[in-house]
């Protein structure tokens, strides 16, 4: 079974990408309250097949997120 690869960010989501399925996951993490251990609760999952079946879907994301990259830049250059 694959392994995904989980990268974590703000304070309580998450990421985790399966390469050979083709699948990107976002969640939420948080406690469990019995055990203490962490919990991934996945909210949606990002299929790549379904993707790059769009011609406009790959390059809308690609430029949302430099376009929220650049945002975050200029309000960190106006500090």
């Amino acid at each position: 079974m694959e392994k995904g690869e989980t990268i974590e960010f703000g304070s309580c989501y998450f990421m985790r990408c399966y390469d050979k399925a083709g699948k990107l996951q976002f969640g939420t993490k948080f406690k469990n309250k019995n055990t203490g251990e962490d919990v991934f609760q996945v909210k949606f999952v990002l299929d790549r097949e379904a993707l790059f079946s769009s011609e406009e879907a790959p390059s809308y994301l690609r430029g949302t997120v430099d376009e929220w990259e650049e945002m975050i830049e200029g309000q960190n250059n106006d500090d």
